[in-house]
């Protein structure tokens, strides 16, 4: 789109303009409440509504939920509420939009819960018939729609309508059997169960291989259904049962079979016969008081009781662990049914070796400390033994580089065969890097502020004019009788490491002032290369600024010791006269100016 404005005087256009304006034309939001033509609420009376529609426009929204006088209110576009009672109710949506638009729709809610799907399957193999039952219960009314699935890959009629159902498979396979449940209500719901179809029944026998003593019998259940049938038909009772007794006097396999309506299975069980049994507790043994070690014992016993000499039970397990805390004898009794044998073993218990060390230390950065250590026990060694002078002796000098952790090891192999490590820290801390300010020029009488840094603790030598030497920015007054002094000022961080460093003051007779060069040569050859005030007894320097001959300012700062190179924008200025002006501030709060001409030579 175009607007175009022309502008007339008496009679005749002389200026016009022009404005173009790009319009967007896209389809309209309506306002629209769509819900779903019925909601059924089988497990609860708690129900969600959701409206269906895609607008964005809406602004608010009125739900009537159809079970009382009392809930027009609004909500948002997804609600939940509870119903107090079952029944069928009318829900009403209204949703409202921008200049008065207005959207209605209904549903109809259905709340019946206490809808329980559940079926059940049996059978034994793909040659007879398996039995699906239906389970489902329905608590506000009846059960009365079943569509069956069978899952059979080979056919597509494997299907049916009844409650309860038969159907018998062409090959045995995995199936996913669906059931689909209704009842007078209209709740609905699917279940899927995998169904194994085998070739022959479920035979579940409780081990397959087991061992007993010759004067024993053993119980065998077995968890299947069928006709049962058991051979040999030596040593056993009931053998046309699913529980049977054996008592073999030698080893014995015994096969059991099933027969469920033609569908056949069978097994073996091997039950192994000892005329008697024999447990070896293992050689005695020494360890290191207060470990632990495992108990092995060699035998075919089943059952096992440990105790020890003073007939404390230990543990019922095989291989038990323990953990003496003295020489101590163990008895094992071991049973296999009625069949016993006893053994026992003495674990003698022999104290660690000992190493101690002193606590850890701190040392400055190129000095030396002692280690001290004792031991019991038949051996030592130190690690690392880098830095270190002396050590085969206990008491060892170390003058390590950085903070290093010393090992001292102990052997004894007299008795525990274990090695026992102590250490100790040896921190090294460097030394502070102390700073005390740049050399400087003072006026006689006035005060100059000192500020070092670096350290926590500060003292200054000598004390001649300072406020407070044990400060790290005490402040200096010096009179007119003394020309120049060097202080020296000694730091640490609460450690016995310090630094130093020193400072000249040059007194200068006359008052505070502010001196500027005449002229400078910014030419690279490390002299006079840059214009800089040099304030005397100056506290703080509030400008020095530089001035072009068209009174362009082209520098300006500050902080003391800054000044020009001769550049502006990053290229070289020309030969010629520039102006400056100066102003500080001394000590005593008195403002010192300077004004003048300054020449850059090149």
């Amino acid at each position: 789109m175009n607007v175009c404005i022309t502008e007339w005087r008496n009679g005749r256009p002389f200026a016009e303009h022009r404005k173009d304006f790009i319009m967007a034309v896209q389809g309209c939001d309506f306002i629209e409440a769509n819900l779903p033509d019925k909601i059924i609420q089988c497990d609860n009376f708690t129900v969600l509504f959701e409206n269906q529609s895609s607008s964005s426009a809406i602004t608010n929204y009125v739900w009537n939920f159809g079970d009382s006088l009392n809930n027009t209110y609004p909500q948002s576009g997804s609600v939940q509420h509870t119903y107090k009672d079952t029944g069928v109710y009318k829900a009403l949506l209204t949703v409202t939009g921008p200049k008065g638009c207005i959207g209605t729709d209904s549903v109809e809610v259905r709340v019946f819960p206490g809808f329980k799907s559940a079926f059940n399957i049996g059978g034994s193999c793909f040659l007879n018939p398996y039995i699906f039952s239906d389970l489902s219960s329905s608590v506000y009314g009846s059960v009365n729609f079943w569509k069956w699935n069978f899952g059979d890959e080979s056919v597509l009629n494997d299907t049916s309508r009844l409650k309860n159902a038969s159907y018998k498979y062409q090959t045995p396979s995995l199936k996913t059997v669906q059931l689909m449940v209704g009842d007078s209500k209209g709740c609905l719901d699917t279940l899927t169960r995998a169904l194994s179809v085998s070739e022959k029944p479920l035979l579940q026998v409780p081990f397959k291989d087991t061992l007993i003593c010759s004067i024993d019998s053993l119980p065998i259940n077995v968890n299947s259904a069928g006709i049962f049938n058991w051979e040999p038909n030596i040593n056993i009772s009931n053998t046309n049962t699913a529980n049977v007794l054996v008592y073999p006097k030698d080893t014995t396999k015994y096969i059991v079979s099933i027969n469920n309506n033609g569908c056949i299975s069978k097994d073996t069980i091997t039950v192994n016969v000892l005329p008697f049994i024999k447990v070896t507790a293992g050689l005695d043994s020494t360890i290191c008081l207060n470990d632990t070690i495992q108990l092995r014992v060699k035998s075919d016993a089943l059952q096992y009781q440990w105790t020890n000499q003073l007939n404390e039970t230990i543990s019922s397990v095989k291989n038990p662990f323990v953990k003496p805390t003295g020489n101590t004898t163990y008895f094992v009794t071991a049973n296999l049914g009625k069949c016993q044998d006893r053994d026992s073993i003495t674990i003698t218990t022999v104290p660690y070796p000992i190493a101690n060390l002193q606590n850890d230390t701190l040392i400055c950065f190129g000095n030396k400390v002692q280690l001290n250590g004792s031991i019991t026990g038949a051996s030592f060694q130190w690690f690392p033994s880098l830095n270190m002078f002396n050590a085969g002796s206990l008491q060892p000098l170390v003058a390590p580089s950085k903070t290093t952790r010393y090992f001292l090891t102990v052997s004894d192999t007299l008795g525990c065969p274990k090695k026992v490590v102590d250490s100790i820290l040896v921190q090294v801390a460097a030394k502070p890097i102390i700073f005390a300010g740049n050399d400087t020029v003072v006026s006689s009488n006035q005060p100059l502020q000192l500020n070092a840094r670096g350290g926590e603790f500060y003292q200054w030598f000598p004390i001649t004019g300072l406020s407070d030497p044990s400060i790290a920015n005490p402040i200096a007054q010096l009179g007119s009788t003394i020309d120049s002094i060097v202080y020296r000022v000694r730091s640490d961080n609460g450690n016995s490491c310090y630094g130093e460093d020193f400072i000249k003051v040059l007194v200068y007779k006359g008052g505070p002032d502010i001196y500027i060069p005449s002229g400078f040569t910014p030419n690279g050859d490390g002299k006079n290369d840059v214009l800089r005030p040099i304030p005397i007894g100056i506290a703080q320097l509030n400008y020095f600024t530089l001035y072009n001959r068209w009174g362009q300012i082209i520098f300006s700062t500050n902080e003391i010791g800054k000044g020009w190179n001769g550049t502006y924008n990053g290229e070289q200025q020309p030969t010629g006269t520039y102006i400056f002006q100066a102003e500080g501030k001394d000590f005593t709060g008195k403002i010192i100016y300077k004004k003048g001409t300054a020449v850059l030579i090149r």
